[in-house]
This record gives structure tokens, C-alpha cells and sequence, in this order.
């Protein structure tokens, strides 16, 4: 790929390191500064190498389950870090502070990772939709999802997984005044016995329908590009 052919690249959850660490100890090796770790600095470099924006998930000092977002000039924009933990994570990691939307180039841009789209803790109402609620609150554009889903024992296609995905992003969907772009990058494969559930996808919803733009397979890895018709310089 050359210099302009890819606008946004995204990359899944602590897609470097590994997702599946048992304890505080087991990690402590992989974690990384926040501007100046590994990831954070392979994203700067691909970033002003394609002239994109960048986004790729690390384990962040002191104890967080991060991504980074970085501009074509290889800059820092944000750090976000994941808000409600799967028991993964919970071996390791701190909640994060909380959902973010934030206004660039006048485009609402929010991040996310993984679990943030389920209930609290698998124990609030499944109807409260509290990442969405958010996004819909917050007038959010385009959403970014960094992935380590694991494949669910019911999984018959991997569609299954992206139908579940769709269905938490319900009120985004409902919203009648707009679309949303939803670009989720999920990582495929096994780690220590999990096995994950891949389905990289990108979804335009709104007015009531999700469509499902491109995806990738369950055991599919690589690059997939999607156009999609929203400017980030403008």
C-alpha cells in the first residue's frame, strides 16, 4: 500500500502482546508507555508511512486495556482505555474512566474495545445498552471497536457474531435523523485455549437499519478495505 491509499487503519485489541495473560505478573513484561511503547510507536510510524490515522489496542502502564488513535503526522491524539472489563482482563487491568466521543476534523469520532458493548459486567439489563446510549447521547459519527471477541460454543457462521454485534449497537440503529459508521477489528486464531471469533466487519446503521458493508471470516486474516463516504479532513 502506498501514501493515501488507506485513511484510517485500524488494528484489533492488544494486538501485539497477546489477549490471554492469567495474571498481573504473567503481563507486567508487555506493558507499554503510552507514548513511547511499542505499539504506540510501530502506530506512529505507519501512520506517517501511509499518511493515516492509526488505531491499534496494547496493554498500557500501569495497568490499563488501551488503544491508541494517531493522526497522519504520527501524533497522539488520545489514548482510551477500556471502561468495562471482560474476566480476562480483570487478571490484570483497571476500568477505565469511561466512553469517550470526541470532536475531530467536525467529524464525533468514538472509541471502543471489545466488552465496552455488552452489559456491565454481563449483569446489567441487556436492554440498557450503555455503550450505544452513550454514542446516540453523544451524537456520534463514525465508531471504532478494537477486538479480542472470543468464539462463542453456538457459533454456526460468523455472522452469528457480527448479528450479535449489530443488535447492541440498537440504538444507534433506531436513530432516525442520521447514519453511523461502525468499524470493528477483530483479531482470529487461538491463544492458551481460546479460540477467537475474527469477523472483522464495517456497518453503516441508522433509520432503522444495519447494513453490513464488508467482512472478513472467522478464520480470515489480513487487510480488508472498506470505502465508505465520510471525509476526515474535511
Amino acid at each position: 500500500y502506498e501514501p493515501k491509499d488507506i485513511d484510517l487503519l485500524v488494528l484489533p485489541e492488544m494486538a501485539f502482546t497477546g489477549y490471554v495473560f492469567k495474571n498481573r505478573k504473567e503481563i507486567e513484561p508487555f506493558l507499554e508507555d503510552s507514548k513511547t511503547g511499542l505499539s504506540v510507536t510501530w502506530a506512529k510510524k505507519q501512520a506517517i508511512r501511509f499518511n493515516s490515522y492509526v488505531i491499534v489496542g496494547y496493554p498500557e502502564l500501569p495497568g490499563y486495556n488501551s488503544l491508541c488513535f494517531i493522526d497522519p503526522k504520527g501524533q497522539l491524539i488520545k489514548t482510551y482505555q477500556k471502561s468495562f472489563l471482560y474476566e480476562t482482563d480483570e487478571h490484570w487491568a483497571k476500568e477505565g474512566p469511561g466512553f469517550i466521543s470526541l470532536s475531530y476534523n467536525e467529524i464525533n469520532i468514538g472509541l471502543g474495545i471489545c466488552m465496552d458493548i455488552n452489559p456491565y459486567q454481563f449483569k446489567s439489563p441487556f436492554e440498557n445498552y450503555e455503550f450505544a446510549q452513550f454514542h446516540l447521547n453523544h451524537d456520534t459519527q463514525l465508531l471504532i471497536c478494537c477486538m479480542a471477541w472470543l468464539q462463542s460454543p453456538n457459533q454456526v457462521h460468523v455472522t452469528d457474531t457480527i448479528q450479535y454485534w449489530a443488535q447492541r449497537f440498537l440504538p444507534l440503529i433506531q436513530q432516525e435523523n442520521k447514519h453511523v459508521y461502525i468499524v470493528i477489528c477483530n483479531r482470529t486464531g487461538s491463544e492458551k485455549g481460546s479460540t477467537f471469533a475474527g469477523g472483522s466487519s464495517v456497518l453503516q446503521v441508522g433509520y432503522n437499519i444495519p447494513r453490513l458493508l464488508n467482512h472478513m471470516g472467522s478464520l480470515e486474516s489480513g487487510v480488508m478495505i472498506v470505502n465508505v463516504d465520510m471525509d476526515l479532513t474535511q
